[in-house]
């Protein structure tokens, strides 16, 4: 079928933001030397014992009982998980450092392995590699929700980043924190909690008998949404269940037009158009399910089609606004009162919880030159210095936000100065103010270096890394920072943040944070407004 008519371009036109569920084979073409199932038990086994006739042995063994494929691996997890913590204890393997603290845990060494080995994975440095991610990433405001069986953090750190919550427990599918919208759900768990990998029998048996509830969560997608499955192959039995059960839950008048929202993407090697085919899945029960499989090898035309999504709102602003309307529904039945609140669609996070207000949900700018400067919270100020993403106009920042503004204030500054380095100049006030944050020893004061005395001088950035999680609060994670200040470049220090201000939201609270935010807006823009200060007077 040619591809101006083929089911991606309807979905497309339709602007209906589609669920992805991603499995093992998207990953295995964009990270190096990643294993399929059955690679990954093979190599894992070696660990413990290198002579293949050994693990031939169990594989034979199992044939011999009539299993097929899916029931063999499932119980060869089993097997090499049972071995290699055996081998673990008995210190004839070694994973990681010597004494490794998740020992007292009770974390499976063997998955902890696994969780080791797959955030070891590097990607593939080629062009046409690095063509798709580029356009994959563009997707992240055209899908409803990613679903995906891999246990790697390819999807939440090179395509969703920050703007997907990840689940990783079949419960928190349910939780009060789940809004259906800018998820993704890693069904068979993830690499940051090795206790989640699913991979012995034991594991798959616990997944069964909670399939129920993320089978409620695909039909809550499943109406507002198509499902397009990437990276699976039609015979994983796993996938076969999912949908059998999935379909047995739909209405006949849902299940008419099936065809339009369960597709998959086979992939076709050399096969540079979008083919559609309809196809029906025949289990090895009898169950046939109908779908539309379009077979390609053409990954970036996927994408691209796909980016003809024209939502009325990005996934991550549907998510907050759910998230805000819940909190104020929430209030109110508590409080026993109406609670409402005004915030632009660009300002979800910046609430006050204790003001009844109206609802407002519209864009920033408008919002800003009805009300005026002087209402918005200052998270907005250092979230635009973080992501550049306001479009503040830096004459009403300057001159309405900051007209009566005191050298004790902690405000990023300089990004707005520097555009109008001229007029600011003139402003005996915002002088002093600029005079006073102008260099690192004032922005990080005598005072502030006291404060921050007894933490650690660590001597690399990759060391600072392994050590801030140590710190429970904002607080001590910025006065960390601080410390380490001089190891940062302005994208480390920015992206370092950023993951602060996604964790712990009102971050204006904290005056660690806002000095660190302070600091980037030096680095970055100082020297900027000091040239054109001094182009300004000569």
């Amino acid at each position: 079928m040619p591809d101006e008519s083929n089911v991606l371009e309807r979905i497309a036109q339709s602007n209906r933001m589609p669920v992805l569920f991603i499995g093992s084979g998207l990953s295995r073409r964009y990270l190096y030397r990643f294993p399929d199932w059955e690679n990954l038990l093979k190599s894992s086994f070696k660990k413990v014992n290198d002579d293949p006739y050994f693990y031939q042995q169990h594989v034979d063994s199992l044939k011999r009982k009539g299993l097929n494929q899916f029931q063999i691996n499932k119980a060869l997890g089993t097997i090499i998980e049972d071995e290699f913590n055996k081998a673990f204890y008995e210190r004839k393997i070694k994973i990681g450092r010597d004494n490794p603290n998740w020992t007292d845990s009770g974390v499976s060494p063997y998955k902890m392995y696994l969780a080791l080995k797959f955030k070891k994975m590097d990607m593939y440095k080629t062009p046409w590699s690095y063509n798709e991610i580029e356009e994959f990433k563009k997707l992240k405001n055209k899908i409803a929700a990613v679903i995906t069986t891999n246990y790697d953090q390819f999807l939440e750190q090179m395509i969703f980043d920050d703007d997907y919550q990840v689940y990783k427990r079949q419960y928190e599918m349910f939780s009060a924190d789940s809004y259906n919208i800018a998820e993704i759900y890693k069904i068979h768990g993830c690499v940051s909690d090795a206790e989640t990998i699913v991979i012995t029998e034991n594991d798959y048996n616990n997944f069964e008998n909670s399939r129920k509830l993320f089978i409620a969560k695909m039909l809550t997608l499943f109406t507002d949404s198509p499902i397009i499955f990437l990276g699976y192959s039609f015979t994983d039995e796993n996938i076969q269940k999912i949908i059998i059960d999935f379909l047995g839950c739909l209405s006949q008048r849902d299940k008419e037009n099936i065809h339009e929202h369960l597709v998959f993407i086979s992939w076709k090697k050399g096969e540079r158009s979008l083919v559609e085919v309809r196809n029906n899945i025949t289990t090895n029960d009898g169950f046939v399910i109908p779908i539309t499989e379009i077979q390609t090898d053409n990954y970036l035309k996927v994408y691209q089609t796909l980016n003809k999504v024209i939502p009325g709102i990005s996934a991550s602003r549907i998510r907050e606004t759910r998230r805000i309307v819940k909190r104020i529904v929430d209030q109110s039945i508590e409080q026993g009162q109406e609670a409402a609140l005004i915030v632009g669609i660009n300002d979800l996070d910046q609430i006050s919880s204790h003001k009844a207000l109206a609802i407002a949900v519209g864009y920033k700018e408008d919002f800003i030159s009805k009300h005026g400067y002087s209402t918005f919270s200052d998270d907005i100020i250092f979230e635009d210095i973080l992501k550049n993403n306001h479009n503040l106009d830096s004459r009403s920042v300057c001159f309405e936000r900051y007209r009566s503004i005191s050298h004790q204030r902690v405000l990023p500054i300089f990004k707005y100065a520097a555009l109008i380095a001229e007029e600011v100049n003139k402003n005996e006030r915002l002088l002093e103010y600029i005079n006073s944050k102008n260099s690192k020893d004032k922005i990080i004061s005598r005072t502030i270096q006291k404060q921050i005395k007894n933490y650690p001088q660590v001597s690399s950035f990759s060391d600072f890394e392994k050590n801030i999680d140590k710190y429970e609060t904002l607080s001590k994670k910025c006065m960390f920072i601080l410390k380490n200040i001089d190891l940062f470049t302005t994208e480390s220090l920015r992206k370092t943040l950023i993951d602060l201000y996604e964790e712990y939201q009102l971050t204006s609270n904290c005056t660690h944070y806002k000095r660190c935010v302070l600091y980037l807006d030096f680095l970055e823009n100082y020297e900027i407004y000091k040239e054109k200060s001094s182009t300004t007077h000569s």
